[in-house]
């Protein structure tokens, strides 16, 4: 659980900020109540915490495989017919009873280190078991914070869509009063109503769009298509220094040296490593010292009746203390085959960090051109979206006075919603990429209102 909360706290403040519930919006969505339901009922999310799990009990059973071993038994047999009397080692033609007692301990003094790295392996693998789940929950971010981004996206796609139907809207009414007043020809009316259809086709397009997003969205969440969903709009604010110092090499230095994914993979080159040793180690003599404590009790009678149980169990006590020495000679060749596989695992998880590197260094360098490509886009688009206003505001005054027929007057429209949804694409494009840059160098980020 406190993996979960941490990645909650980290990840929501780097993509979209952490934002509270308030009493008339408990049915909203924050991004951070999404991620929070995400952790909490994500099938490889569980199945990642049972490995984690898993792995705290192999290092628990290594660290105990260190100390003394220590096992009692005791029997009770009954004897009929001619059987031998264990207290006596004679011949008895009767029935008997008889009853043991064992306590033995044996201790491991040198394996060639197999038991200590051995447990510092499940140590090492045990921390790779968190980093894996630290990865998991990277992944899970990423893919909620980014169809998080797009429901906001579509729903302003949406607004601008439906703004541009009103527009569309008033100028069927001034055509119409014009057309009427025997201003305009009856042909002008039609125009528009054209252009109304189209902007009505482009609502519907956007409603669908925002529907597939809304649905995306529900499914990362594991939720029913059909249940009740809105999400809660944070204030997202624009980058203001764009890239400022940022070069692909500082922000692949950082993500590096605190990547989940590459952690776990230098975790699993040191388990590997120790692998080794232990496969090693099977080449090195074992030494062990063992003791015990036993007695027993007869019921035979040999010459006179058997001694009390009591006395029997102290008479009988024997006590032992010795030591084994097992030196390998040949065992089918399993040590050598065994250190050379070990072997082949570590050149192999050599080569699976070295692939995470590039992999990380491929993602990030793509961030980082995708940032600096975004930014310029933008800014291109804010331009575009600047000039297109001033260009419809005339054509707007123009047609209303008679000088731009209706079909150029439509033009100038779509000019205008094209360039607005471009801005707004680009936009949300840009804050994005700049978010993906924020997240591989690990960087808390506060949002302010777009203005």
């Amino acid at each position: 659980m406190g993996i979960k909360r941490i990645a909650v706290t980290v990840f929501s403040t780097i993509f979209l900020g952490i934002f509270s519930f308030n009493a008339n919006a408990q049915d909203e969505w924050t991004l951070e109540r999404c991620l929070t339901h995400a952790f909490d009922n994500n099938i490889q999310i569980k199945q990642s915490t049972l490995q984690q799990e898993s792995a705290r009990l192999d290092k628990t059973q290594s660290l105990a495989q260190l100390f003394p071993s220590l096992n009692a038994s005791t029997s009770f047999n009954t004897n009929f017919g001619r059987n031998i009397d264990l207290a006596t080692n004679s011949y008895v033609n009767e029935q008997t009873n008889s009853n043991s007692f064992y306590v033995g301990s044996s201790i491991p003094l040198f394996n060639g280190f197999r038991l200590l790295n051995s447990f510092k392996q499940s140590q090492i693998d045990m921390l790779a078991a968190e980093y894996d789940l630290q990865g998991l929950t990277n992944d899970i971010v990423m893919n909620i914070a980014t169809a998080f981004m797009q429901v906001m996206f579509n729903e302003e796609l949406l607004l601008v869509a439906q703004e541009q139907l009103e527009i569309t809207g008033e100028q069927l009414n001034r055509t119409q009063k014009l057309v009427d007043a025997g201003s305009l020809p009856a042909g002008n009316v039609y125009d528009v109503q054209a252009q109304m259809a189209s902007n009505e086709l482009q609502v519907i397009n956007m409603e669908n769009a925002l529907s597939a997003s809304v649905l995306t969205l529900k499914q990362l969440l594991n939720l029913q298509a059909s249940e009740s969903f809105r999400i809660k709009r944070p204030d997202v604010d624009l980058p203001v220094d764009g890239l400022g110092g940022k070069t692909v090499g500082t922000v692949y230095d950082h993500a590096l040296n605190n990547w989940p994914k590459i952690k776990a993979r230098e975790s699993r080159l040191e388990s590997a490593r120790k692998g080794e040793k232990i496969a090693f180690s099977t080449y090195t003599p074992t030494l062990s010292g063992n003791a015990s404590i036993s007695t027993r009790y007869s019921s035979a009678s040999f010459l006179g009746d058997p001694d009390p149980y009591g006395t029997q169990l102290d008479q009988n006590l024997g006590e032992s203390i010795g030591l084994n020495l097992n030196i390998p000679i040949f065992n089918g060749l399993q040590s050598r085959t065994s250190v050379h596989k070990s072997r082949l695992n570590r050149m192999n998880a050599e080569l699976q960090l070295q692939d995470e590197k590039n992999r990380l260094y491929a993602a990030v360098q793509q961030a980082y051109n995708d940032a600096n490509a975004a930014k310029r886009q933008y800014d291109a688009s804010d331009k575009s979206v600047q000039a297109t206003e001033k260009a419809f505001e005339y054509a707007e005054q123009r047609h209303q006075v008679g000088i731009m027929n209706t079909l150029e007057f439509n033009v100038a429209t779509n000019n205008l919603t094209r360039a607005r949804s471009e801005a707004l694409r680009a936009k949300y494009d840009y804050i994005f990429k700049m978010k993906v840059l924020d997240f591989y160098q690990g960087k808390p980020i506060t949002f302010d209102q777009v203005k």
